[in-house]
């Protein structure tokens, strides 16, 4: 588990404030608990899921791209995304697990997410990753525009999209056909949530998979899931996972 490795630093000082989630954590690791669940809505291996949350620190040019923006992330006044938590893992593995040939997101800011999920694409060979985002410089680097942290060599198979999502996509959805993978990171509203996944799940196809960061900030995630009868939907290290029967 080289993923475990990275920024054990802070790691270490957050199992020491939160013991409980900690042990938990740690049995949900070796259980492949996690890894389970993926397997499960992808029909892969737990053991190959657990394979890829191994490849990005295994691939020295992103896992350097990463290491250099780890530093810049230190210079910033708010709190940065972790580039190494296990929560953008799983959306990396079930990507690589789905192989997906349509994928779209909402939120982009510095693009961590973006990347881990181009990296996917390029080892599946295939797949566009299109990025619904805002041009706010609030929580960017100085000098930094929106993705940055995404490289040139990844950046083939990506289109970024600039507005608001509450504009662009119902704008977007028709020209891009059935998405099998929808992704949403933008504003972490009740309202607004909710609102995403009943615009883009019509154009998910059968077998697709809705996710969603920080679902547990609200109920939105659970209760969009029932009004749908998802029979498997469930939340890994704060990201919701849907799949669509």
């Amino acid at each position: 588990m080289k993923w475990l490795l990275q920024n054990s630093r802070k790691r270490a000082l957050f199992a020491l404030r939160n013991p409980r989630y900690a042990v938990g954590s740690l049995l949900r690791d070796l259980a492949l608990s996690d890894e389970k669940f993926i397997g499960r809505i992808t029909s892969v291996s737990p053991r190959r899921i657990r394979a890829f949350m191994d490849e990005p620190m295994a691939t020295p040019q992103f896992a350097s791209l990463l290491s250099a923006a780890a530093q810049t992330f230190g210079t910033l006044r708010v709190e940065s995304a972790d580039l190494f938590a296990k929560k953008v893992l799983v959306q990396y593995a079930a990507v690589r697990a789905l192989e997906p040939q349509v994928v779209l997101e909402t939120g982009v800011a510095n693009g961590v997410s973006s990347a881990y999920v181009l990296l996917a694409l390029n080892k599946n060979g295939q797949g566009r990753l299109h990025s619904i985002g805002l041009d706010d410089p609030a929580f960017l680097p100085s000098a930094r525009e929106i993705g940055w942290l995404v490289p040139s060599w990844l950046r083939e198979r990506w289109t970024l999209h600039l507005g608001d999502a509450r504009k662009l996509l119902p704008e977007l959805l028709p020209g891009l056909g059935a998405l099998d993978i929808f992704i949403h990171d933008s504003l972490h509203t009740h309202e607004h949530m909710v609102w995403e996944f009943e615009t883009a799940y019509p154009s998910l196809r059968s077998g697709g998979l809705l996710m969603a960061d920080d679902a547990l900030w609200n109920t939105a995630f659970p209760d969009f899931s029932r009004s749908v009868g998802a029979k498997h939907a469930q939340i890994l290290r704060g990201v919701g996972f849907l799949l669509k029967h």
